[in-house]
C-alpha cells in the first residue's frame, strides 16, 4: 500500500559525530550541529556517507520475546533522537535511545530501547509508540533526495516499520502473519510490522516486487506498562541475514551495514503521533553496524 513517508534522512547535511567504533563499551553520541533542512551538495554527500558512529553485532543466542535480558552482556550505542526541524514549543521532544545488534548463523537481531512513557491503544496505533529501523541498500549517502523538490533520489533504503497493532509479548511481522494482499507481500496485515522500501522522503511502499517478502519477527515490551508510566520501550526484532529480496538490505558476516532509527511519540498531540513529527538519528549520518565473525 502506497502511503506518505515524511522527511527522515532527506535534505539534511548529515553531520559527522565525534565518536568512533564502540567495540567494548557503550558510547554516548555527541550532536555535531543543528539538523537544518538543506539541499545536500555533492561534497557534503561524499564527506558524510561513511559512518563515523558504530555499534558491533557479535555472535549471540537471542530469543525474540520482548525480554531484553538476553542482551545484558552485549554492548550498545547510546544515541539521542531529534527532529530534523525543531519548532519551539511544537515538539516532538528529543528522546534518548540505545541500539544493540547481534547475529547467529541465520538471523540478524536488533534491540531498540527508547526512553518514553507508556501509552498503548490496540484500537488506534497513533496512540501507541511507533518505530522504524532503516538500512542502506545501494550505497546512498542518505535517504531521500538531493534537491528541494524531492525528485532526485539518491538511493533506496530498507525500512522495518512498526506501528503497534498487537499487544506486548505478541509476535509481529511477516514471519508469523500473512500479507495484506498479493500485491504487497511486505505488509503484515495483523500486527503492522511491515517490510518496506523507499527511494525518496515522501513515499514508502511495502515490498512489492516478484522477490518481495516479509520475514521480520518482532516483539515489544515496556519496563513500566501502566498508563503514562515512565520507563523504556523495548523493540526486539529479527530477520534472516539473507532474504533474496531486492528491496531488502542483505547482511554478510564481516561486513558493515548502515543504519538509521526513527521514533514516533504518541504524546505528540491529542490525536497521537503523526507522520511528519518524529525524532530520528539523522544528525549522526548512517550508523555503522559491524557484523562480527
Amino acid at each position: 500500500m502506497r502511503t506518505r513517508w515524511f522527511v527522515l534522512l532527506a535534505l539534511v547535511a548529515l553531520v559527522a559525530a565525534a565518536c568512533s567504533s564502540g567495540g567494548t563499551t557503550t558510547t554516548k553520541s555527541e550532536s555535531g550541529g543543528d539538523a537544518a533542512a538543506t539541499t545536500t551538495t555533492e561534497n557534503e554527500e561524499m564527506e558524510s556517507h561513511e559512518p563515523t558512529v558504530f555499534v558491533d553485532a557479535p555472535v549471540a543466542s537471542i530469543t525474540v520475546d520482548g525480554d531484553p535480558s538476553d542482551w545484558a552482556t552485549i554492548d550498545g550505542l547510546d544515541i539521542e533522537l531529534e527532529p530534523i526541524e525543531e519548532e519551539v514549543g511544537k515538539g516532538p521532544e528529543n528522546r534518548d535511545a540505545t541500539v544493540k545488534f547481534a547475529h547467529d548463523d541465520e538471523n540478524i537481531y536488533a534491540l531498540v530501547t527508547v526512553d518514553d512513557d507508556y501509552n498503548f491503544d490496540p484500537n488506534n496505533a497513533h496512540f501507541s509508540a511507533a518505530v522504524a529501523v532503516m538500512f542502506n541498500i545501494d550505497g546512498a549517502p542518505h535517504m531521500g533526495a538531493d534537491d528541494d523538490a524531492g525528485e532526485n533520489s539518491v538511493g533506496m533504503v530498507d525500512i522495518w516499520h512498526w506501528e503497534l497493532d498487537c499487544a506486548s509479548g505478541e509476535q509481529s511481522g511477516g514471519a508469523v502473519n500473512p500479507a495484506g494482499d498479493g500485491s504487497d507481500p511486505g505488509n503484515d496485515s495483523v500486527c503492522n510490522l511491515d517490510d518496506e522500501w523507499a527511494t525518496d522522503s515522501d513515499n514508502r511502499e511495502d515490498d512489492n516486487t516478484a522477490t518481495g517478502e516479509n520475514s521480520l519477527l518482532g516483539v515489544w515490551s515496556h519496563s513500566n506498562p501502566v498508563e503514562d508510566g515512565e520507563g523504556q520501550w523495548y523493540f526486539e526484532l529479527s530477520r534472516p541475514l539473507q532474504t533474496g529480496d531486492e528491496q531488502d538490505a542483505q547482511f554478510t558476516v564481516g561486513d558493515t551495514a548502515e543504519l538509521a532509527i526513527a521514533y514516533w511519540d504518541p504524546d505528540f498531540s491529542p490525536e497521537g503521533w503523526d507522520g511528519d513529527h518524529h525524532v530520528q538519528s539523522a544528525e549522526l549520518g548512517w550508523i555503522g553496524v559491524n557484523l562480527q565473525g
